[in-house]
């Protein structure tokens, strides 16, 4: 009788860990669009010395899937853009057109980005496979992808896997450990670091992503970075939500 109740402890304790375990793989319903908003401060420390302050709106739609891979195709609908670069500042609000000069400068800048579609390729883990962007708009954050990046099996809370991405010439090698299930999903926490030319390191990051318990796409994330580049320091903190 001893080992029979010995024995169910250790089945009941068995199941209860692989309840808790997920494998984590993205299962999207095709050309059904998301939004998503993403804002962004960056402050740039140099000769050029700059803080920026970002807020974006864009239809997120995964409209193939071959294989493993996921295409997405993204339009910016609207973008706010506030600069101070000490002894000039300058806005800009695609939704709020301005006559102002200096407004009109910066649009000029931004404007192109409305409308366009941008595409990205990313697995069903994760990772990024390809970016096709605007030219002349390359962002070191295609390197952090639409998700994080999910284990090829598996896990339960507190679990942690290595992963690293190549785009744009930066490597961004992490971290990421799956922290457990909160109200809003599952929450995954990724920290590591980027590298340039020669693996030679030029930032850090952490983020944490919310994850959609059914179809694994993100929810929402906040994502901190700091680089040095070209002799200048930049920091950017990075906040998305990402909605039906």
């Amino acid at each position: 009788m001893k080992k029979l109740l010995v024995l169910f402890l250790l089945s009941s304790a068995a199941l209860s860990i692989k309840a808790q375990e997920v494998d984590f793989k993205m299962k999207l319903p095709l050309n059904e669009a998301y939004k998503s908003s993403v804002t962004m401060k960056m402050d740039i420390e140099g000769q050029q010395s700059m803080i920026m302050d970002m807020a974006i709106k864009s239809t997120v739609t995964p409209t193939k899937l071959e294989g493993t891979n996921y295409t997405f195709e993204s339009i910016m609908d609207a973008v706010k853009v506030d600069m101070d670069a000490g002894m000039m500042t300058m806005s800009y609000d695609s939704e709020t057109p301005s006559d102002d000069p200096t407004s009109a400068m910066l649009g000029a800048q931004f404007e192109k980005m409305l409308g366009k579609k941008m595409i990205m390729v990313t697995s069903d883990r994760g990772k990024l496979i390809s970016s096709e962007g605007i030219e002349g708009m390359d962002n070191a954050l295609d390197n952090m992808g639409m998700t994080a990046s999910y284990p090829e099996k598996a896990v339960k809370p507190g679990d942690t896997w290595p992963s690293e991405v190549e785009a744009k010439g930066i490597k961004t090698v992490a971290n990421n450990k799956f922290v457990g299930k909160t109200d809003e999903g599952y929450q995954i926490e990724s920290i590591g670091e980027m590298k340039g030319e020669g693996d030679a390191k030029i930032g850090n990051f952490n983020a944490n992503y919310i994850v959609d318990p059914v179809t694994f796409f993100t929810k929402s994330a906040t994502i901190k970075m700091d680089m040095e580049v070209e002799g200048q320091k930049v920091s950017t903190d990075m906040i998305m939500s990402v909605t039906k």
